[in-house]
């Protein structure tokens, strides 16, 4: 009769094991009180509208702070590589001069897939934002983060990179504009009356 016992035991434990694993879930999604949070709106004044446009369905990251040397790296690569300007010398070899920058259609050398796949790489949260443009990031730990997003649009390219403070238990709140993006380029220009 002992031996019957022990081979329902493991049985028992397992199932409480498989009980405690399938509630941690919902234990850990409870707010953190040392946690702060990241909320604000997204909008974008283009050149040829009279009123501002909410940014929807935008993609922010939240990363550490070494994400924003590292987008600055890949966007001087990008100006470096999309042409560089060369002379040839008779014997047809060629030598570098300079960078050759095309800004026939605004925004050509941007390469925000790469910006927004670095950013991805390094992200602690990510969120989108809503149609009227709001977004929120929740139990953030606290510290310094470089926050990334990016838009873009057959009107308009823009991409942000700052850093956010996150203090305990506070929300910071922001407004991502034209004015504080890293780069923006608007395609229309207003017209004369």
């Amino acid at each position: 009769m002992t031996l019957h016992i022990l081979k329902i035991r493991p049985v028992a434990l397992f199932g409480k094991l498989a009980a405690a694993l399938l509630f941690l879930p919902l234990a850990s999604t409870a707010q953190d009180p040392a946690a702060g949070t990241v909320a604000g709106r997204a909008t974008i004044q283009l050149k040829n509208a009279s009123y501002r446009s909410d940014l929807g369905g935008m993609d922010l990251v939240l990363a550490p702070t070494n994400l924003i040397p590292e987008i600055r790296r890949l966007r001087m690569e990008t100006w470096r590589t999309d042409g560089l300007s060369v002379t040839r010398s008779a014997e047809g070899e060629e030598n570098p001069v300079g960078v050759r920058i095309d800004f026939a259609d605004g925004y050509k050398n941007l390469d925000l897939k790469a910006l927004g796949q670095a950013a991805a790489d390094a992200a602690t949260h990510r969120t989108k934002s809503s149609t009227n443009g709001e977004f929120s990031f929740a139990n953030v730990s606290p510290g310094k983060y470089a926050l990334y997003g990016q838009y873009k649009s057959r009107f308009a390219v823009a991409y942000w990179l700052m850093e956010v403070p996150v203090s305990k238990g506070q929300t910071n709140c922001l407004e991502l504009t034209e004015t504080n993006a890293a780069e923006v380029f608007n395609r229309f220009e207003k017209t004369a009356p």
